[in-house]
């Protein structure tokens, strides 16, 4: 069943960091995030930082896989230029979140998930070439690079716990910053903190998420 989300409204940065001035569009929290993590509600015992970002629409997002295979084809440059387009409205948002016990041990789990996926993604992507598939059958041995490329998208994906663990995005129009499917506490805390309760619902995470978060 779909879940409550809330918003904390977002201003423009007034003294950015020199350092971070190659990006255009910084905003900054207006609210105050709660003391609890996002995902189990308990106290914070450490933070961590993340960056977000928003993603701004083009048509291509529209297209079908296949599509969007086709047209990358025949139209290389679009790339580039899709790319530049999303880069010069793109808005950043620099946050700090509360972690409990049970987030750090679920970053535990996720770098070694990580581990485990890129170093077998990277063996079987090598296997033809590399010493150590040499006792394997030369038929065997001559396909394995195919399935590390299957596995590139889960190891890539499989990096980034901390999304995970603060549940948040930033719209195209950057007044607010989002946070799917919060713990009750986390969303009861945040209402008194001067975030908004959204009134649309989202769809709650995947159950592999769901089982891992717990």
């Amino acid at each position: 069943m779909p879940e409550p989300s809330v918003s904390f409204p977002l201003r423009h940065v007034t003294t950015p960091n020199p350092t971070e001035l190659q990006h255009k569009h910084w905003r900054e929290l207006d609210a105050e995030l709660p003391s609890v993590c996002v995902v189990h509600g308990a106290p914070g015992t450490w933070t961590f930082k993340l960056y977000l970002s928003s993603h701004p629409y083009v048509p291509y997002d529209d297209l079908s896989l296949p599509r969007k295979i086709l047209h990358d084809f025949l139209r290389p440059s679009a790339r580039r230029k899709r790319s530049e387009y999303r880069r010069s409205r793109k808005i950043w948002v620099k946050t700090r979140w509360p972690g409990c016990s049970a987030c750090r041990q679920y970053r535990r789990e996720r770098r070694a998930l990580s581990l485990v996926l890129v170093s077998l993604t990277a063996y079987l992507i090598t296997g033809p070439i590399s010493p150590l598939t040499e006792w394997m059958p030369a038929d065997l041995r001559s396909s394995l690079h195919l399935f590390g490329f299957f596995l590139i998208v889960p190891a890539a994906k499989s990096l980034g716990s901390r999304l995970d663990l603060s549940r948040a995005t930033v719209p195209e129009n950057g007044t607010d910053l989002v946070v799917r499917n919060p713990h009750t506490d986390f969303a009861r805390e945040a209402l008194t903190l001067g975030a908004r309760q959204q009134s649309e619902r989202v769809s709650p995470p995947g159950w592999w998420k769901r089982s891992a978060l717990r």
